[in-house]
Parts: C-alpha cells; structure tokens; sequence
C-alpha cells in the first residue's frame, strides 16, 4: 500500500498563538497555496503580512496587497487595474479570475471596500475609504 502524501502547515501569530493545518491525501498545488496565504495573514495579523522584511512580495496575494497599496491608496480601482499594474509591476501576467478571485477574498476579510458586482465592481483600500468618508461629512 503506498504512503498516503501527508502537509503539515505550521505558524505562530505574533501574539504568540499556534495554528498547524495538516493535510493528507490527494491535496492539489493549488489548495496549499490557498492555505499558505491563508496561514501568512494569520500569522501576520495585517495583510500586508504576505510581503517580505525588503519589500518584496512572496506570493501572488503578497504582491497583489503591494500593489494595491503603491498604486492604488487613495483611489477606487477595478479587477482589469490591478492586473494591468501587477502585470507592469512584476513583468509577468496574472488572470483576470485570479485577481477577481484575490480582490473578493481580500475585500470578505476587510481589507478592501467592494462598490458593485461583477464586472462592474469597483475596489478601495478599506482603511483609507473609512477615512475619506469621516473627512467627506464634516
């Protein structure tokens, strides 16, 4: 019989909490990567968490966070803009689906304000949208 493929997950948050995920079985590529970057904003407590100590992004939701963050801050941005800036930023492409798939996760988990649906859905930083209405009513 042979050995069943076994993924043992491991972090620890910042405040000092443990999380291990193991997997076993039949576990596709794509799956652990969704679990890794599931694990790192755990255990950053930010989402910028996905990016490096120099800045460099390590992993398709690390670089997607820093490009919203330098190219969009202050403004509203659709799925087709961040593609385009991740594309120019890291000079290789990304799917649309995959950006759509990242912008939703990202705006379910706070990060982001989502306006609309579908292809008409327009996306800001969540932090800075908060801000800009507080200035907006006074």
């Amino acid at each position: 019989m042979p050995a069943r493929k076994r993924i043992k997950l491991e972090v620890t948050s910042d405040d000092g909490e443990k999380l291990t995920l193991i997997l076993e079985g039949n576990v596709s590529r794509e799956r652990i990567l969704q679990l890794a970057d599931l694990m790192e904003l755990y255990s950053g407590g930010e989402y910028s968490s996905g990016l490096e100590k120099a800045g460099r992004a390590v992993n398709k939701l690390g670089r997607i966070v820093q490009v919203i963050e330098k190219h969009f801050p202050f403004t509203g941005f659709t799925t087709r803009d961040v593609a385009e800036a991740y594309r120019v930023e890291y000079r290789e492409p990304i799917p649309l689906s995959t950006v759509s798939t990242y912008l939703s996760r990202l705006a379910d988990r706070g990060f982001l304000e989502r306006i609309g649906v579908g292809n008409i859905a327009r996306y800001r930083v969540a932090r800075y949208a908060q801000q800009m209405d507080e200035i907006t009513r006074v």
